[in-house]
Parts: C-alpha cells; structure tokens; sequence
C-alpha cells in the first residue's frame, strides 16, 4: 500500500505519463489530418482532368460509332480533309473535324474544333505505302497482294483510322488517340 506522499508522486508521474501520451496522439492525428487534407486536395484537383478524358473518350467512341454507321466506301470520302471529293458534291460532307461539348480546342487549331479524324491521308490519293506504325502502314488497303503507291481512296478493303482530340485543358495542352481499322464485310 502507498503511503500519501508515495501515492501523490505516483500520481504526478502518472499524469506525466498522460501527458506525453496525449501529445503523441495529438502529432500522430495532426500528420493523420494533413495527410488526409492532401489527399482530398489532390482528389479535388484530379475532378476538371478526369471529367475532360470522360468528355474526350466519349467524344472519340461517338465518332467512330458514326463511323460504324455510314457505307464503307464513303467513309474516307466523307471525313477526309479534302471537301472536292465529298459524295454530295464539293463542301456537302462533314469533313474531317468535329466538335466535343465541353472541351475547347488548342489555340492553333485550325478547324477550331477539339476532334480530328485521320487516315493514312489526309486528302486523295490514299497511298498504302505510307509509314505510320499506330496505323499499321505500310499495308494493302485493297487486298490485291501489294503494296504500291497508287491511289486507293475508291477501292480500299481495309481502311486504318485515329480518332484523335487535342483540346485546351485545365493543366494545359491535352491529347487522347484511339486507333482502329474499318474493314469491308
């Protein structure tokens, strides 16, 4: 048993203890919170970035959904870069440009819109013996064997596209790229 003296020196190096121990939690929730604060700071920051790759992927898949959807042969004649060779007559195709609701176009543009659709040309003719790997140049765009440098923008088999949108994002110049080959069935 503690005698009064004995059990008040007890009790202050008790409390002591307490005291230490609560200064410990106190530096150990303090890291805790700011790690915290930083992580919701970052999060916070990421949201404008992540709903632009949103809006840019979702943009790119309806564009090749539209694609999809028209005659193949038509397909380069309509989105090339070239408006003399548009199927409804000069300037009456959509071209090779599209805009994406929500996402602004680089400063140098030059169509002003965010969305671009490329082929291994932009204009006629359309070469096979291109080099342009993500597009698997060069290749035989009309099944024939060969591989040469005539135009086959009116019997191509095989027709490689990128989907490509470059817009002004919220951290600066952003880019997405989806590539993919259109073949006649």
């Amino acid at each position: 048993m503690l005698t009064p003296p004995q059990l008040h020196a007890h009790s202050k190096a008790r409390a002591g203890l307490t005291l230490v121990e609560l200064m410990m939690v106190m530096v150990v929730l303090t890291v805790a919170v700011s790690m915290l604060a930083g992580s919701m700071s970052s999060a916070a920051r990421l949201g404008p970035v992540q709903r632009e790759n949103a809006l840019a992927g979702e943009g790119a898949r309806r564009m090749l959904e539209t694609l999809r959807g028209q005659p193949f042969m038509d397909i380069y004649a309509l989105y090339n870069a070239d408006p003399s060779d548009d199927p409804g007559g000069a300037g009456t195709a959509p071209g090779s440009g599209f805009a994406i609701q929500g996402l602004e176009p680089l400063a140098d543009d030059a169509d002003g819109l965010p969305g671009e659709i490329l082929f291994p040309t932009q204009t006629p003719p359309l070469f096979e013996n291109g080099t342009w790997l993500e597009l698997g140049l060069p290749r035989d765009l009309d099944l024939d064997g060969v591989i040469d440098a005539t135009d086959h923008s009116d019997d191509y088999q095989i027709l490689p596209i990128e989907v490509r949108i470059r817009w002004r994002g919220v951290n600066g110049a952003r880019s997405l790229s989806l590539y993919t080959q259109f073949v006649e069935v």
